[in-house]
């Protein structure tokens, strides 16, 4: 595949994020996909991705990813992006709780990296500013963050 396709497919899959169209994801992701992604504990399977993505699009009912470059190198795609949503409904954790609705807009900037073979995407790692997000849902504080940081 080129490297045109290549972030062609990327692109594609962040916009059906935006258009709220996570099952469109699961034509372009491979069957033995893994993904790596922060606050998960683990590497997530197919349909652990796309319920991954379900638990923000439900939380977010607005959320909306501005894609700001996307950068292929052979099967190497990587995508820098602002997620920015409404926290109306509550966010489920991967503990197994969930935030309750904080109703206060997040803006955080992220990066997926994702090797792309024979059109589907076959990994991806995803990184994004955790800690800028909860201080904008004001569920931590300067405080916490540097008593943290005393630990």
């Amino acid at each position: 595949m080129s490297e045109q396709e290549n972030i062609k497919i990327a692109r594609q899959y962040t916009e059906n994020l935006s258009k709220h169209t996570n099952d469109a994801n699961r034509t372009l992701l491979a069957d033995d996909v893994r993904t790596d992604a922060s606050g998960e504990r683990q590497a997530m399977n197919k349909d652990q991705t796309l319920m991954y993505n379900e638990r923000f699009l439900s939380a977010f009912p607005d959320l909306h990813f501005d894609v700001k470059d996307i950068i292929a190198q052979g099967d190497h795609v990587v995508t820098t992006w602002v997620a920015s949503g409404t926290h109306t409904k509550p966010l489920s954790l991967p503990g197994g709780g969930s935030l309750p609705a904080t109703n206060r807009k997040a803006s955080v900037p992220g990066v997926t990296v994702a090797t792309i073979r024979n059109n589907k995407i076959t990994h991806q790692m995803i990184t994004w500013d955790q800690v800028s997000f909860l201080m904008q849902l004001g569920l931590m504080t300067e405080q916490d963050l540097m008593a943290m940081a005393r630990r």
